[in-house]
């Protein structure tokens, strides 16, 4: 038997996750920190301890509450994978406790990001994740890469002078903002609020960096990567359309695997795709990666998304939309619904 109890010592916290394999960067005091700063949700943390007042599991939950998809317990927003930490039996009594809250709320749905061993869960395949396995020796993991498309393009970047710095400069920051907030409207979807990216600096530190191409002394594309145990992942990447022939996209996401490997990373994690996005599917693939299903669980039924099916009317329509708002427009509209898709 252990006890459920709902506040730990963050040292105490901390501890515990640095000694289970399958902790992540998302079960983290700093990503619960920052998912409360960013759009106010309301955490729910369950952690058992054993008979010793031991820490031995952990599940983190928040309540989402949207009238665009649905009131619910998620583990946890903006994370491509997260469940419960523990034997198989303390992850049932964390289970078994979450859907006990949940039946006490006026929520919609229940929705673990992992795949969960229990007929009264609902298991649904809608994306993957495309992890590259890494080496102390850069070369090794560079005879991976796709010889006619990701080695031409990285090599293309350097011979046209584009240049890389990982950067944790605040006007870097917001240079990558701009750019990210263009090319996510010419896609059709909501962009990232300003306050996403600088509370990841503020709150994560030393665990998220900015990868910078630049050329002529000009960001030209980025992306943000976060760093938790022996794993990198590359979260958030934009680049300016404007140059897309010079490949800044190749060009950061070389030099941060580079930079991995020297440092002693074992994993890069391209992060999550949705099936009907081949186009960023096959480009994922093409950095050598393996493809790793991903099976988020739902009690009792499937929660609302308004990203799985890209071929949707509904999508297409709003997408449509977004594409002929006013910058500043799309921008403010973007901070409103952004927290509605975590």
């Amino acid at each position: 038997m252990v006890d459920i109890v709902k506040n730990v010592k963050e040292n105490e916290w901390k501890s515990f996750l640095n000694n289970r394999d399958e902790a992540t960067i998302y079960h983290t005091p700093e990503w619960k920190q920052f998912l409360e700063k960013t759009f106010g949700y309301k955490p729910e943390y369950f952690f058992a301890k054993d008979e010793s007042g031991n820490m031995v599991g952990l599940l983190p939950l928040f309540y989402i509450k949207s009238k665009l998809t649905g009131n619910r317990l998620c583990s946890v927003p903006f994370s491509h994978i997260c469940g419960p930490i523990g034997t198989k039996d303390i992850s049932i009594e964390l289970l078994e406790e979450a859907i006990n809250l949940f039946k006490k709320s006026n929520l919609n749905s229940l929705e673990i990001r992992e795949p969960i061993d229990d007929e009264r869960f609902v298991n649904l395949n809608s994306f993957s994740t495309y992890v590259l396995e890494l080496s102390s020796k850069p070369d090794d993991v560079w005879a991976k890469l796709n010889k006619g498309s990701v080695k031409r393009a990285i090599k293309k970047a350097e011979k046209s002078g584009v240049t890389v710095e990982k950067t944790r400069d605040l006007d870097d920051l917001k240079e990558f903002y701009e750019i990210n907030a263009t090319a996510k409207r010419e896609l059709g979807v909501p962009c990232h609020p300003w306050n996403f990216f600088k509370n990841i600096f503020d709150i994560l530190g030393n665990n998220a960096s900015l990868y910078a191409s630049k050329y002529n002394d000009e960001i030209i594309g980025g992306g943000i990567m976060t760093y938790f145990k022996n794993t990198v992942i590359y979260g958030y990447g934009a680049s300016d359309s404007n140059y897309l022939n010079l490949y800044p996209s190749n060009a950061f996401l070389w030099k941060s695997i580079e930079d991995a490997c020297v440092k002693g990373y074992n994993i890069y994690d391209f992060g999550r795709a949705s099936y009907s996005n081949t186009g960023l599917i096959d480009f994922k693939k093409r950095w050598g990666t393996i493809e790793t299903k991903l099976y988020y669980s739902n009690y009792p039924t499937k929660s609302n998304s308004l990203s799985e099916n890209r071929e949707s009317a509904k999508y297409k329509l709003a997408s449509r939309i977004i594409r002929k708002i006013p910058l500043t427009m799309y921008k403010q509209f973007s901070d409103i619904v952004f927290q509605h898709f975590g």
